[in-house]
Order: C-alpha cells, then structure tokens, then sequence
C-alpha cells in the first residue's frame, strides 16, 4: 500500500489546511463572530462471541466541531480522530490523515475532516464549498437517492448511515423560494468508497474467509484501483428540487461514478515467502459512471410520519455471484487466472417505504420495507433478481430520559438472513454516558447478513461530551 500521496491528493490536501486555517483565523478576527466548540471522546471494547471471528482492539474515538456564527459568511469543521480497533495496520502505513484518493485505507491512529466548507449567504441563496456531506432520500440506512457521498465500510452495519458517508470536496447551491427549494451540488473529481482489509473484521468478503482456513497466518494484499482521471469531466453533479408542505416532496437527479462497491478481476496469486505466504487476492474495485433519477416524499398525520422514496438507475453494474468467479476449490502457491467477466449491467429499481409511530412520549416506532429489481435477463448469475430488505427498531427513554434504549431488526426474506441489534444506555449527566450493545447476524455466506455471521459480538462503550 502505498505510503505518499499522489500529486492532485497532496493538493487537495493543501486546500483543505488551508481553508482550515482561514476558518479558526477568520473566526477570531470578526468581534462580532461567535465560535462554538463542541466535541466528544469515545472508549469503546468489542467482546467476540465466536472463536474464529478475526479479533478487535479497544478503540479511542474523537470528535470535534466548530462553527462561527456571522453572516455573511460562515464556517464549518468537523474533525475525527483517534485509534481504530477494528483495523490492521499495515507496517508501511504511517499516515496519519486519511485521504480522498484511496480505497484501502488502515492508518491507525488517524485524523480525517468529516466536514470543512465556508457557507456564503446572500438572501434566498446559499453557495457552500469545501469538504461536505448530503443527506439526500428519506429512508432511513440506505436510502436509494443518497449518492453523493461514498461510504466507508470499514464497520458497515455498525456504523450509523451518517458515519459512513465519506465527505467529498464539492460545491454546493441552495436557492429557497417560498415553498420550493432547489439545490445543485457538483463534485469536481472521484472520491472512492473505502473498504476494509480483507483479513480484518468487518471485511464480509467470503474468499478471504476460505484463505484463511488454508493459511490462518496469510498476508492478504489487495491491489489498490487505478483511479478514473481526476479530471472536470469526471466530475459527479446532483440537482434536488423539493416542494414543502402538508405533502413535501422532492425530485433528485445525479449523474456520476456509483458509490456502491463493485470489483472485477485480475489473477489470484499465492506466493511463500520465507516462513509466511503472501496473496494476492485477485479482485480489484471497479468504478463505472451512472444515472439515477429519483423521488421522495413525506407526511406527518397525528401520531404517525410516513416516507416514500423511489430511484431509477441507469447502466449500474454489479458482480455475479462470487463461486461464478473463477476461483480453485483449494487454495495452493502458484497463479491462478479468473474469470474476467463477473461484471454485468442493468438498469435498476430501488423503492422503499418508512412508516413512524409515537407509541408513548419517549417511545418511537419505525419499520420500513424497501426493495431492488434488476431490468434483464439475470438468469443464474446473481443470487436472486429481486432483493428485500425489512427494516424495525424500537427507540424508548426511561426514568426522564436516563436510560435510554434502542432495538432493531432486519431481515431479507430472500436470503433468510438477518441482523439483530440491541443496545442501552445510562446518562450519568449533560457530559458522561456509559453503554452496552449486543449484535447478532446469521444468514448464507453471500447474503447482506450472512458475509458478517461470525460478528456476533458484545460491546461496552463509555463516551464523553463537552
């Protein structure tokens, strides 16, 4: 993995440290400017619950945030840091600040901006730039109009959407006009999804799984992508046109590289190299360019909210399922060519519906179904052309809101895998907090799920805010 950033990385780094440096300046030279810090520390410890799952430091997580208040210009940074547990650091990955041009990403301890614009306002329009992050759709974890930003899947089902999304160095537009809004983002260059290693714990890639029962002690090293040109042209844009009211609702359109992660494949090669044995795995991510249009709406009656939200996409591609790749049934040294076309493409339909309900003062209901469908003839060569997934979690305070709790399920009737997820916590005061969480998957080894099934795990984390 390599240990120095291309050149248009180190430029878009420089950018960023400098626009970081005219926020905290600029923030302390207008008297009439307020800055607001806050922040929080997290300690976190994971307890396996199945032997064989890849195990987890302790992990020290941070965040800090600062705005000025003024107008008409305005600042946002949110930074995080800290050391990640969950990651296997590789000994020639010495960076600390995590960046914007690879897929393969395991520094620990890191330091990355989530968020860093400057926000100019003048009446009904708002021009923003820098590193930002959008929330476009309205169903909840993986809502189908939200493509701006990729994600880091690093600890995916763990992670809050809001924590996965990577932020992207964009420029942004918001005109309000009465009832309507309008917003335009442009992204000028590629930001990749990132990915765990393939021998950490949170990778769900079920290959390395195999290797590692053939050789418990192997060094699995992906190839990082040869990223599309950095150039204007490959650049993403997004328009959103949304009416409020009663009703609200709202049109997405985005044309750009797919944030969802798709590979193709190169040569697996199993190499001894003096006591240990190094592999190649033989895939690499692949990225293709996209269009995707798209509605959403929302309405709230009594006690009850309801969302819709529903996405045509254009040209995606996708893998075919993984035993169709080309891989030997026993993993030996030597080279080993694969099948070089497990990429096929479809047009696909993504549509979902969220429903809301306020069982008491403390207690929120939410459930939600959505699905995928795949345009085509798909055959034999994916799992199944139509994919659903069911969504339920139950949120409810306690004792004026000292415990707090919160409990969901999902499950792909497809599949018949599911995840469970538990957790509460006890609010000492406005600053400390102290919980527990327990995580079930099960599932088949391909399924959303399963890939995760020897996760099962108990977690205690204590955090602090300021």
């Amino acid at each position: 993995m390599p240990t120095l950033l291309s050149s248009p990385a180190k430029s878009w780094h420089r950018s960023f440290y400098f626009l970081f440096t005219i926020f905290l300046t600029s923030s302390s030279s207008f008297a009439d400017d307020a800055l607001s810090l806050s922040g929080n520390l997290d300690l976190r410890g994971v307890q396996e619950l199945n032997s064989d799952s890849v195990k987890e430091d302790p992990s020290l997580m941070g965040r800090i945030k600062a705005d000025s208040a003024g107008a008409p210009w305005r600042f946002h940074a949110w930074l995080e840091g800290g050391w990640d547990g969950s990651v296997k650091r590789p000994a020639q990955d010495d960076r600390l600040f995590k960046n914007y041009d690879q897929v393969y990403q395991s520094n620990t301890p890191y330091l990355e901006f989530k968020e860093l614009f400057v926000t100019h306002s003048s009446g009904e329009l708002d021009i923003r730039a820098g590193i930002q992050r959008f929330a476009w759709g309205r169903l909840d974890e993986y809502p189908p109009n939200d493509l701006l930003n990729p994600w880091d899947y690093s600890q995916f089902l763990i992670k809050p959407l809001e924590d996965r999304k990577v932020g992207a160095p964009s420029v942004s537009a918001a005109l309000a006009l009465g009832d309507w809004s309008f917003e335009t983002v442009w992204v000028p260059l590629l930001v990749p999804f990132r990915l765990p290693l393939p021998d950490e714990r949170w990778s769900g890639v079920p290959l390395a799984s195999v290797i590692q029962q053939s050789y418990p002690n192997a060094l699995i090293t992906p190839e990082e992508p040869l990223l599309p040109a950095r150039t204007a042209q490959n650049g993403n844009i997004g328009l959103r046109m949304k009416h409020a009211g009663d009703f609200e609702w709202a049109l997405d359109l985005y044309h750009g590289w797919d944030p969802r992660p798709v590979f193709r494949t190169t040569t697996l090669v199993v190499s001894p190299v003096g006591g240990s044995v190094v592999i190649d795995p033989g895939y690499v991510p692949d990225f293709h360019r996209i269009t995707s249009i798209g509605v959403d709406a929302a309405a709230v009656r009594g006690d009850w909210s309801l969302r819709l939200e529903t996405a045509y996409s254009l040209n995606r591609y996708r893998n075919i399922r993984q035993e169709l790749w080309g891989y030997p049934s026993t993993i030996t040294p030597g080279i080993f060519p694969l099948n070089p076309s497990i990429e096929q493409k479809h047009d696909a339909l993504d549509y979902g519906i969220g429903a809301d309900y306020r069982l008491f003062e403390d207690g929120l209901l939410t459930v939600q179904a959505q699905q995928t469908i795949l345009s085509g003839n798909v055959d034999l060569l994916y799992e199944r052309k139509v994919e659903t997934l069911l969504w339920a979690n139950l949120k409810a305070g306690f004792m004026n809101q000292k415990i707090l709790t919160n409990m969901n399920i999902a499950y792909n009737p497809e599949h018949g895998d599911h995840m469970f997820r538990a957790n509460g916590w006890y609010v000492f005061s406005d600053a400390w907090k102290a919980g527990a969480t327990y995580v079930a998957l099960t599932g088949p080894g391909q399924s959303l799920f399963g890939r995760y099934a020897r996760n099962d795990q108990v977690e205690a984390e204590i955090s602090y805010a300021w």
